[in-house]
C-alpha cells in the first residue's frame, strides 16, 4: 500500500476519490468525516486536495481513487470527461508528492456487499448505505456517496490503523 508518511504521527487521514465529474472526495480522520462534490475546475480540485491532506506535514495520508477505464458502450464524450478528471486527480496528488492507491469499483463494492443492481438503483443504494453508516453526516448525495465508501474502505482495510 502506498502512503505518504510525514514525520511521525499516529494520526492517519483516509481519502476516497470518486473521479467522475459527478463524483466527489471524502476525508476521514479519526472521528472527523467530510465529503465534497467534485469541483468544476482543476484549481478548485487542487485546493480541495490540499485541504484534504492537511498540508501541515504531521500526518500519514492514505488516499484511494476508484480505478476507472473505458467500456465499449460508453459515449466517447463522457469517456473523455471522465479520463480528464481521473488524470487531474493523479496530477494534483503528484504535485503534493502523494501516491494515489487505486481500487476497482468491484473490489470496494464487494467489501460492502453491494448487490447487483442497475446503475440508478445501485447509486441510490450506495447513498443510502453511506447515510446509514454516517447518520451525523448531513447531505450525503449521489455525488459524494461513492467517495465516502471508498474512504471508509481505505480506513477499514488499513493494516496499520
Amino acid at each position: 500500500m502506498k502512503e505518504k508518511k510525514i514525520y511521525h504521527s499516529n494520526s492517519r487521514i483516509y481519502i476516497g476519490i470518486d473521479p467522475g465529474k459527478s463524483g466527489g472526495l471524502c476525508v476521514i480522520e479519526d472521528e472527523f468525516i467530510k465529503a465534497y462534490a467534485c469541483p468544476d475546475n482543476a484549481q478548485d480540485m487542487a485546493l480541495l486536495f490540499a485541504m484534504a491532506i492537511s498540508v501541515n506535514e504531521t500526518k500519514t495520508v492514505i488516499p484511494y481513487i476508484e480505478k476507472v477505464w473505458a467500456r465499449p458502450h460508453d459515449a466517447k464524450g463522457s469517456i473523455w470527461k471522465f479520463a480528464e478528471n481521473y488524470g487531474m486527480w493523479f496530477g494534483i496528488a503528484g504535485a503534493y508528492e502523494v501516491d494515489l492507491n487505486t481500487v476497482s469499483s468491484q473490489r470496494w463494492m464487494k467489501y460492502f456487499e453491494v448487490p447487483k443492481l442497475e446503475k440508478t438503483k445501485r447509486k441510490r443504494y450506495l447513498r443510502d448505505k453511506a447515510s446509514a453508516m454516517y447518520p451525523s453526516l448531513k447531505k450525503i448525495t449521489l455525488k459524494t456517496a461513492d467517495a465516502i465508501l471508498i474512504a471508509t474502505y481505505a480506513k477499514e482495510t488499513d493494516n496499520n490503523s
